[in-house]
Parts: structure tokens; C-alpha cells; sequence
């Protein structure tokens, strides 16, 4: 077996926006990084998003004020550090009188505009749509409400990420498996699909949906946590209208489903929520397909079918479990810190949404400073552009 003979600071498995954010933030405060990606960096749960950072504006009917504030908070940060990637686009609420209240949407407004304190975004308003928006939403539509958020192309922000995290040093491979890591008396001996061993102080299991496989499989801990595979659809169609506007429509089931103007030519719909048992090869079925179709009939004046869809995608959301149906589970993140050994730290990351992984790569840095001295601890990524 070849052997590394570096001891790093951080061993992170997973390449996806939570693992490269890490790498990123570490290697900006001197530490020795290294990260493992089974396939490209990027290239699963982190490209199959709605392609949005956004505050998360149903959250707050799960009363989630405080992923609402820290995601509105994030939202501004991203459109600061990654200008070139990221767009604010308005997003129309048609009102039915069948669903939720004008005044439960009002106040779920105004906390969304409040929530983050100063903001560049603009405001939510109210709208007519016989004077705004006209012939696209069926005529029982009359009024609505704007509001803003931010897309962003969700795969250039991890490879943003990951190219940062090089240049600061950190060590990055791609299409490599970790088939093993074994606890030392002091850090982790980590065995590679290609017989390299790497040494490290600490591991962080950044795996995203397939993390349980990685406790049980590679690492062969017990964790106290469990996730939740839930698959989220998406289909792609020709332009729905012309103009640059995203729509956020109800439904009757209180799911709620995007379309968003995509490349300039296309609409992008979805998503969908299914539980799954595999993260692997996730793909839409039938029925999302129908589900996606039938709400998009259901409000808009042009109707479609299945021969219209050009492209779907599919990706599978790591939801910590907490027995609710999918709509109620929090979007929020949580850390297991395991230290059955305390000079061999693993940190294995829970849930999490593409909106606060800066965030949430700080907090794994505060989390982990008790076991790194001498680093340096300023949060430095708020400031500095991708």
C-alpha cells in the first residue's frame, strides 16, 4: 500500500457543497486538508437542487425562525462572495382562497423581509394580475404576492468551493472511493480504493445521503442519528412564458412547487417529495411526472403533458429523521461529534441545505477548534470571493 506520508489536519469524505465549503474555510486558516470524492466533486445531491438560495419561506409555517434568519443571512453573503453565479429573481404566490389565508401570507412576508435586518434584496408587494403578469396564470387568478430570492448555478458553487480550497493547499481527488478508516491512538488511518493510506488528526463524514453507509460500512461506528432519503424531481420543459419570473404555486397537499425561468429558453418545475430506501441512481417516475404536470395545469393558462418535458433530474435530500411527514422535517443541519477516542475526533453531518453551507463549514471549524491549537480561528469566507 502506498502511504501518505503527510499527517493532515482534516480528512473529509464527500465532495459535495457541505465537504467543499469545510475544505475551503480550512485550508484558509493553515490547515493540512484532505478530501475524497467517489465520483466528481459536485455530481450528486448538490446539482440535482432547485437551483436557489433562498431563505426558505414555507419553513417559517414549521415555525423554523431561526434556519429562516440564518438562510436570509446566507443568502446575502452568497450573492456578495459569488456575484458571477447568483441572481435575484422575484417569485409570484397566485392566491387561492382554498389554501393559506391573504393574512398568513402577508405575515409570512413580512417576516421574510425582516428577518435578516438590511438588505439589498427588494421588498415582497402585492400584485394585480390584470395589470401585471397578464395571460399566463388562468383567469380565476386575480391577485398574487412578489417576493425575492437568489439562483444560482448549485454545481459552479461547489467547484468554486473546491478550486479555492486547492489553491489554499488542500489535497482534493476525485472518483475515489474510502473503503476504510480505522481509529489510531492518535487520528484516523484512512485506506483509499487505490491502496493509498492517508493519515489525519480528524475525519468529518460529509457524505450527505449516503452518510449512514459510511458509519456502518467504512467507519463501523454506532451513531445516535439517523437520516431520511427523501428524492426531490424536477422536470424541464420549454419556456412556460417569456418573462424572467419565478412562480411559487400551491397545492392542495401544502406542498409547494417552483417554476423557474431556466437557460434562457426553459422553465424549470418541481420539486417533488418521495421517501426513498437508496441514494443511489435516483430517477423521476410516473407518477412525479403527473404530480408536476397536473399542478402546473392547474394554474397556468398554456397546459402541458408528458411529450413536453425535454430533461428531468432527480436528487435524493438527507433529512434528519424525526418520524414527521417529509414536508414537516427540518431542512436544518445537526453535527454526532464522536470521541470515543479524544485525540481521534469524527464529525459526521446531518441534513443541511445548499443555502447555509458556508455556514455550516464555520460552525464544523468552532466545533472541531478544542481538538486543532494553534489554528487559526477568525471566520474569514463571509468576505472573501469565491
Amino acid at each position: 500500500m502506498n502511504v501518505d506520508k503527510q499527517i493532515y489536519d482534516i480528512f473529509i469524505i464527500g465532495g459535495g457543497i457541505n465537504g467543499a465549503g469545510i475544505a475551503r474555510d480550512a485550508a484558509g486558516r493553515g490547515l493540512k486538508v484532505f478530501l475524497a470524492e467517489k465520483n466528481k466533486v459536485g455530481s450528486a445531491t448538490s446539482s440535482w437542487s432547485s437551483k436557489l438560495i433562498h431563505g426558505g419561506l414555507r419553513y417559517l409555517e414549521n415555525y423554523e425562525f431561526k434556519l429562516v434568519r440564518e438562510s436570509l443571512k446566507e443568502r446575502e453573503v452568497i450573492t456578495k462572495i459569488a456575484p458571477k453565479i447568483t441572481k435575484p429573481i422575484p417569485f409570484i404566490i397566485p392566491y387561492t382562497k382554498k389554501l393559506r389565508s391573504k393574512l398568513l401570507i402577508r405575515l409570512g412576508l413580512f417576516l421574510y423581509d425582516n428577518l435578516v435586518g438590511k438588505t439589498k434584496i427588494p421588498k415582497s408587494s402585492k400584485i394585480n394580475f390584470n395589470k401585471k403578469f397578464t395571460n399566463i396564470l388562468q383567469s380565476h387568478y386575480k391577485v398574487g404576492f412578489q417576493y425575492y430570492d437568489v439562483q444560482v448555478d448549485d454545481k459552479k458553487l461547489v467547484e468554486m468551493n473546491i478550486n479555492d480550497a486547492k489553491k489554499l493547499g488542500a489535497n482534493v481527488i476525485e472518483n475515489r472511493k474510502v473503503i476504510n478508516a480505522k481509529r489510531l491512538n492518535e487520528g484516523w488511518e484512512i485506506a483509499l480504493d487505490n491502496n493509498e493510506l492517508i493519515k489525519s488528526k480528524i475525519l468529518i463524514n460529509a457524505a450527505g445521503p449516503w452518510i449512514n453507509e459510511i458509519v456502518n460500512n467504512v467507519i463501523k461506528v454506532n451513531s445516535n442519528k439517523s437520516i431520511r432519503l427523501v428524492r426531490g424531481s424536477h422536470i424541464i420543459i420549454k419556456k412556460l412564458y417569456e418573462e424572467e419570473v419565478a412562480f411559487t404555486l400551491q397545492n392542495d397537499d401544502s406542498r409547494i412547487v417552483f417554476v423557474i425561468p431556466y437557460k434562457n429558453e426553459y422553465s424549470l418545475i418541481g420539486t417533488t417529495e418521495v421517501d426513498v430506501n437508496t441514494p443511489d441512481k435516483p430517477k423521476i417516475s410516473n407518477e412525479e411526472k403527473i404530480y408536476l404536470i397536473n399542478t402546473i395545469n392547474k394554474h397556468f393558462v398554456k397546459q402541458i403533458s408528458k411529450e413536453d418535458i425535454v430533461d428531468t433530474y432527480s436528487g435524493i435530500r438527507p433529512l434528519i429523521e424525526d418520524f414527521k411527514e417529509a414536508t414537516r422535517v427540518t431542512r436544518d443541519y445537526v453535527f454526532d461529534l464522536n470521541l470515543e477516542s479524544q485525540n481521534s475526533p469524527l464529525l459526521n453531518i446531518y441534513g443541511g441545505k445548499l443555502t447555509t453551507y458556508r455556514k455550516l463549514s464555520e460552525r464544523v471549524m468552532e466545533e472541531l477548534s478544542p481538538y486543532l491549537p494553534n489554528t487559526k480561528t477568525k471566520n474569514w469566507t463571509d468576505s472573501k470571493k469565491l
